[in-house]
């Protein structure tokens, strides 16, 4: 028997006009597809910056490191300042393999202040 397939998910809120993207799961190919167009109707509906929590991310790929391109050129394009929360050393290792770290700011962790959420809360989750 094989090993669960542990899905994707993000969960999103906005906390003092910033929009927190928190990615969970796996970031790959089918998440990107899954994921990249409601990302920008989130990004369409808040006028703050976006910070991209990968805490929660057990898996990166290509298609995970064309989705937070794809975020970041969207971010670029509203004028919004975009940030990444660092992720485990696993996760983190293909970002720096491929020099994007140097692309995005890279915080160690959540800020307090977008820690607790203050307006509208939703999930995006595929099944396990």
């Amino acid at each position: 028997m094989g090993t669960p397939d542990p899905g994707f998910g993000l969960h999103h809120r906005v906390v003092g006009g910033s929009i927190v993207l928190t990615f969970h799961g796996e970031l790959d190919a089918w998440a990107e597809q899954e994921l990249g167009s409601r990302i920008t109707e989130l990004l369409d509906r808040s006028d703050g910056g976006v910070v991209v929590d990968l805490r929660q991310v057990s898996f990166l790929d290509a298609g995970g490191l064309r989705l937070l391109v794809r975020l970041k050129g969207q971010a670029f394009a509203r004028q919004r300042p975009l940030r990444l929360v660092r992720s485990s050393a696993r996760v983190w290792r293909v970002l720096r393999i491929t020099r994007l770290d140097r692309s995005f700011t890279v915080l160690d962790s959540m800020p307090a202040d977008l820690d607790t959420p203050d307006g509208y809360e939703g999930n995006l989750n595929r099944p396990a």
